[in-house]
């Protein structure tokens, strides 16, 4: 609205934004807002960007995430893994990623109804209880089970992974492990909005919107890079 109560507003100052919804985080409420929305492939080790892309505030965010990790393989890094969150659960997800030789980490979602839906989870089970997992071959893409008990014949059996039977279980400690580097995307963006300069945009337009991204993440990696090259002097 152009006032409180008043009447809508028919033009924008930059028409190329649109309108989208963000979550809440922190102290920052969430709710509609309108202008642009950053995608991010972050290296959860040592919390840089590794690719980037603008897109408009109304932009879903599954169709990039496959795009995002091939510019990421195109720069010469080799993604062993990838943490999302369940809003990525799918299966098309897990098997693209999969052909890329990355496995996905990403929760289940859950169902509507615990108590009266079956259970997700295909790990093999027999009358003994459900197997336990006994590794995975990511060069064959499969994970191996094995009877608790031990009477089962075979006692083993290799499972194709999938997006209900990964190759890294979503109970065993790795997978909690690597699922909790997500967190480096969020204080990636925090670092980039209050320390780099990212949040304040002075500019209108999708293309110098997306210029100002570049920008900001080059002086980001040049910063890093600057510091990388002064260890060694400094040691």
């Amino acid at each position: 609205y152009l006032s409180k109560n008043g009447p809508e507003r028919e033009r924008y100052s930059d028409p190329d934004a649109s309108w989208g919804h963000r979550s809440a985080v922190s102290t920052r409420k969430g709710g509609g807002f309108y202008g642009y929305k950053l995608h991010a492939a972050v290296c959860s080790k040592t919390g840089l960007p590794l690719a980037w892309r603008i897109e408009t505030a109304r932009s879903n965010d599954g169709p990039f995430a496959e795009p995002l990790l091939d510019a990421v393989i195109a720069r010469g890094f080799n993604p062993i893994t990838c943490a999302m969150d369940k809003g990525y659960d799918a299966v098309r997800f897990h098997e693209a990623f999969d052909a890329r030789k990355c496995v996905a980490i990403i929760p289940l979602k859950q169902p509507l109804n615990v108590k009266t839906r079956p259970s997700i989870n295909d790990t093999p089970r027999c009358e003994h209880g459900f197997w336990t997992f006994a590794g995975a071959d990511f060069k064959r893409h499969a994970a191996k089970w094995s009877c608790p008990a031990g009477e089962c014949q075979p006692k083993s059996k290799w499972v194709k992974g999938s997006r209900r039977n990964p190759l890294i279980p979503r109970d065993s400690k790795r997978w909690r492990d690597l699922y909790r580097g997500r967190a480096a995307v969020e204080r990636e963006f925090g670092r980039l909005k209050h320390e780099y300069g990212l949040a304040p945009l002075r500019v209108r337009g999708i293309e110098r919107v997306a210029l100002h991204a570049d920008l900001t993440m080059l002086a980001r990696l040049s910063l890093a890079l600057a510091r990388a090259r002064a260890l060694p002097l400094a040691a």
